[in-house]
């Protein structure tokens, strides 16, 4: 089993929400050194934060609903989740967004991990949506994902071109 981090790079130094996030492959743990591995250790289940949170009724007349059902154009078959024709994408809770940053390991979550939670599909399986299902699938989580969460868009780049026929 590969293990892999995430690095975030600060991309501005006035917005801390300005970054880019890459994910990287680090090396066997069998070549660490025997401190980084003391160091590394995963939390025990016990150090594990996460608080009471509350069910509401969000089925109020006018009020638009925390959620999105997504009409699949490929439905496909999952040996835990039975055959997915629909994936329903929900608002993230206070209380859940808590538990997501009290617990998450050192750097920012992998958007993916955020979409699983978002949408009860783990992120593997999000991650092997064909690419129509999974643009409409993260466009929605995007959409709910709390401002915290999103990246500051970078403007397309220029045409290298200046003439519509690509003459310089």
């Amino acid at each position: 089993m590969q293990l892999k981090t995430t690095i975030i790079t600060p991309n501005s130094e006035k917005d801390p929400n300005d970054v880019i996030v890459e994910e990287i492959t680090l090396p066997p743990v069998e070549t660490w050194p025997e401190e980084v591995k003391a160091d590394t250790a995963p939390a025990s289940p016990a150090m594990s934060r996460t608080r009471e949170i509350a069910k509401l009724d969000f089925d109020v007349s006018g009020v638009v609903q925390p959620f999105i059902v997504i009409q699949l154009v490929h439905p496909f078959r999952h040996p835990d989740l039975g055959i997915v024709k629909e994936i329903r994408v929900h608002r993230l809770t206070v209380g859940e967004i808590g538990d997501l940053l009290d617990n998450r390991p050192t750097g920012m979550p992998d958007l993916f991990d955020i979409y699983a939670l978002q949408t009860n599909i783990p992120a593997p399986v999000l991650r092997g949506l064909i690419d129509v299902d999974g643009e409409a699938v993260t466009k929605v989580c995007y959409d709910f994902l709390p401002r915290y969460f999103r990246r500051v868009p970078i403007d397309p780049p220029a045409p290298s071109s200046t003439s519509p026929n690509g003459e310089q």
